[in-house]
């Protein structure tokens, strides 16, 4: 299988990384846990200072979201995922996160599987996210995806296991229908869950990856603390999370990770860049560039 309807194939990857999805051939075999505190004083000052187009104020959540897929955009190999022991890179950015539609034990919640292009700005990420949030937040709303499990779920066991393995297989071989992606929030880039938004304290909690979909990263983030210092004779507040992320580590390796951190907090830091549109990165080599690319490298050694 070299092709898909939603990635491309990776071919200039080195030889150990090409060799770890028959090694690790399930994300649980591969998982790789961080928790990392980022300083959100300059985001929180960006919020207070700016409004979005339409008059309203940005939601942390908003510019957190935005931060890390423009990470992403910058740094392409987060965006990869394994499928039938091959790497692959998406054709487009994607987030994924629950909207619970009040804070009480028996209220609804929906999966919300957005999809974005990399050159978009804050702006334009953040009216996505609201409508999204707006939308599903209305006790009326009907979520398409809730919809469909629960029509399946009208079927005897045995066709629920075949239709569940037909799609599984299909999505292997990079066949599954556009409609299920769209509609799946573990066929995205990155999954997020707010549990900050929940008064979850104690840190943030690690989540897992699932075998199910192409989905190759998690994030959860915590509550945002004000700390304070002294500096010399100056009082110095921060504000911070804590936010734990789950790595497929078959995707990218540990420098590359930790690189793709140090930008999403300079984009914390300086959340105006966020505004403006990025240069991205070119795409992957095809095969045939990666087979000039390595015969050019044997001739110079």
């Amino acid at each position: 299988m070299s092709r898909r309807n939603d990635a491309i194939k990776i071919y200039d990857m080195p030889a150990y990384k090409q060799i770890f999805p028959f090694i690790m051939p399930k994300r649980c075999d591969s998982l790789v846990y961080q928790s990392m505190v980022f300083d959100f004083t300059n985001t929180l000052k960006f919020i207070k200072e700016h409004k979005a187009p339409d008059g309203r104020s940005y939601r942390v959540f908003e510019v957190f979201i935005a931060a890390l897929l423009r990470t992403i955009a910058l740094r392409p190999e987060l965006n990869r995922f394994i499928a039938n022991h091959q790497s692959w890179q998406r054709n487009e950015l994607s987030v994924n996160f629950v909207v619970k539609e009040d804070y009480t034990d028996d209220a609804p919640e929906h999966s919300m599987p957005l999809l974005f292009s990399p050159e978009m700005t804050l702006d334009e990420m953040a009216s996505i996210i609201n409508k999204a949030i707006m939308t599903e937040r209305k006790p009326d709303n009907e979520n398409f995806t809730d919809k469909a499990i629960l029509f399946f779920l009208h079927f005897p066991q045995w066709f629920i296991k075949l239709v569940v393995l037909t799609a599984r297989t299909l999505d292997r071989h990079g066949k599954a229908p556009k409609a299920l992606r769209d509609a799946d929030g573990l066929h995205t880039t990155i999954f997020i869950s707010n549990m900050g938004s929940i008064g979850l304290g104690g840190g943030s909690p690690h989540h897992h990856l699932y075998e199910w979909g192409t989905t190759s990263l998690f994030a959860t983030m915590g509550l945002l603390r004000r700390t304070r210092r002294r500096v010399g004779d100056t009082i110095v507040y921060t504000d911070s999370m804590e936010v734990g992320f789950t790595v497929d580590e078959r995707i990218t390796d540990g420098f590359y990770f930790t690189k793709s951190i140090k930008l999403f907090q300079e984009l914390l830091d300086h959340p105006e860049l966020l505004v403006q549109r990025p240069l991205l990165p070119p795409p992957p080599l095809t095969k045939k560039e990666t087979r000039e690319k390595r015969k050019a490298l044997r001739k110079i050694s």
